[in-house]
């Protein structure tokens, strides 16, 4: 049971994921989603998982339930992503969707897929072909997405994805580029599994320089972005981790990291580091993540998380510390609710306000 219900949380994010819980389970994102780095549109198996009762909480997931609505064919599926969100604190307050993506993905016996997103909130849209090639345990993948980096997790806040985008401390950069505002590019990728172990490589147009987006495929040579990751997953009795590296560098930038995470029963831990040349000038940067989850109960999860982010590591006052506590709740089968207390500690400068977050999440 306990390994239904960490599979089901892996299919409730967007194009991002939730680590942890494949973590938990020493498993791969992709296991339930159309795309091989995870995320996005749940597949088949995935919308059966989700569907089951061990997903929301048990007094109120069996209340409202849904059924494969997204399934039109055998051959084609649709899906969205929906979100809105809530900060305030002492100073201001605002509240937004943060979130309307909505999916289509054709696919051919498992062999071929085409898939589209509509990202309607950034006015973008990412669009990719994919072939699987089961006698090398590994796919092709081409068209317009965004690199596979890291641990890719749904909270695009954390210093290790975009950080700061609009509440910011006056940091020149307050985090990394890897924004949901970051167009998709042209991209040819080529990806890998071997048991436990996952290998993705890949070349496309500018990413950080953002207006290669819509250049002719792969664009300049001067010009491209190359991304190489790995992951091992596995379990050994009552444990169960992750643990991989990640590399990408375009011109005079240059990032890697590693990340990963170990699980024992409800309690998982959760972390990334990531060293960045060339990011906010001729300087070196650090990210880092670290998050502990302890599941009470199914739906229900407590998460008290670390963010830092030093914009140049030779200097004293221009870093961020940010500590959040919090919970998530998913009272059905299609719906998350997150509530998040968060204060940021800004180096020569002291401590700003106390956030409050309010995030509510639905899917199909």
């Amino acid at each position: 049971m306990l390994r239904r219900i960490a599979i089901s949380f892996l299919l409730v994010q967007s194009a991002s994921a939730i680590p942890r819980f494949a973590i938990k389970e020493g498993a791969s994102c992709n296991t339930c989603h159309v795309n091989p780095a995870g995320g996005a549109l749940r597949n088949d198996y995935g919308m059966l998982i989700t569907s089951a009762d061990e997903l929301p909480m048990p007094k109120t997931g069996s209340l409202i339930t849904l059924d494969d609505v997204g399934q039109l064919t055998d051959h084609l599926r649709i899906g969205a992503d929906l979100r809105m969100q809530a900060i305030t604190d002492s100073e201001e307050s605002t509240a937004f969707p943060m979130q309307t993506d909505l999916y289509a993905y054709f696919d051919l016996k498992g062999m071929i897929g085409l898939y589209v997103e509509s990202e309607v909130l950034q006015e973008n849209t990412e669009y990719w072909t994919n072939a699987f090639f089961p006698f090398l345990n590994g796919y092709v993948r081409v068209g317009r997405m965004r690199p596979m980096y890291g641990l890719m997790l749904d909270d695009h806040t954390s210093f290790i994805r975009g950080g700061n985008l609009q509440r910011t401390h006056g940091l020149l950069k307050e985090g990394l580029p890897f924004s949901p505002l970051t167009p998709p590019v042209n991209t040819a990728e080529l990806g890998m599994f071997r048991s436990d172990f996952l290998f993705s490589a890949s070349l496309s147009n500018g990413f950080l320089a953002g207006e290669a987006a819509k250049a002719t495929f792969l664009g300049p040579p001067s010009n491209r972005t190359a991304v190489i990751r790995a992951e091992y997953s596995s379990s050994l009795g009552d444990y169960s981790g992750l643990a991989g590296v990640s590399y990408l560098s375009e011109g005079d930038t240059e990032i890697k990291g590693v990340f990963g995470g170990i699980s024992r029963d409800r309690l998982t831990w959760t972390g990334e580091v990531d060293l960045a040349g060339g990011w906010t000038g001729d300087v070196n940067s650090v990210a880092s993540y670290s998050e502990i989850a302890w599941m009470i109960k199914p739906g229900i999860h407590l998460l008290a998380k670390y963010d830092f982010f030093d914009e140049d590591i030779e200097l004293l006052e221009n870093a961020l510390s940010r500590f959040s506590l919090g919970a998530e709740l998913y009272p059905f089968s299609f719906l998350e609710l997150k509530i998040q207390m968060r204060k940021t500690h800004v180096s020569g400068t002291g401590m700003s306000p106390i956030e409050f977050l309010f995030q509510t999440h639905a899917w199909f």
